[in-house]
């Protein structure tokens, strides 16, 4: 009968039960206010529940998993475009959207990190380019 109730939420209805985030925040080339920015729309969109943890070149932001009444959905989609606009210039952001089991609920969690691209969006590499020529 579970495994029907999770079917439920899950796909009929299109709610959880409750929301968590991992946001990670590299701090090479940041401000110090720009990454507390970032962290505080996510506080808000969380009710305050969230730990941030220090890494080896960032800082990372875990949520508590959060009830749906409390969740502020339009709050958490603010911060991770104010997220995506910090490292416009550098990253990516890479998002994923996961349905998990968690403590006998059902709990719609997000992974955001940003992500160097292997190559630079706009090259300068004004060097001549060697053309193999037809024989």
């Amino acid at each position: 009968m579970q495994f029907l109730t999770r079917l439920w939420k899950r796909h009929v209805r299109g709610e959880p039960d409750g929301y968590r985030a991992y946001v990670s925040l590299p701090t090479e080339d940041r401000s110090f206010g720009e990454i507390h920015d970032c962290i505080e729309r996510l506080e808000y969109a969380f009710e305050g529940r969230l730990d941030v943890y220090a890494r080896t070149r960032g800082v990372a932001a875990v949520s508590d998993p959060v009830s749906a009444a409390q969740f502020d959905g339009d709050a958490f989609e603010s911060a991770l475009e104010r997220l995506e606009s910090c490292y416009d210039e550098t990253h990516s952001v890479a998002r994923l959207e996961k349905w998990r089991r968690f403590d006998g609920r059902l709990v719609k969690s997000y992974v955001v990190v940003p992500v160097k691209p292997l190559f630079p969006r706009n090259r300068t590499d004004d060097a001549p380019r060697v053309r193999a020529t037809a024989e």
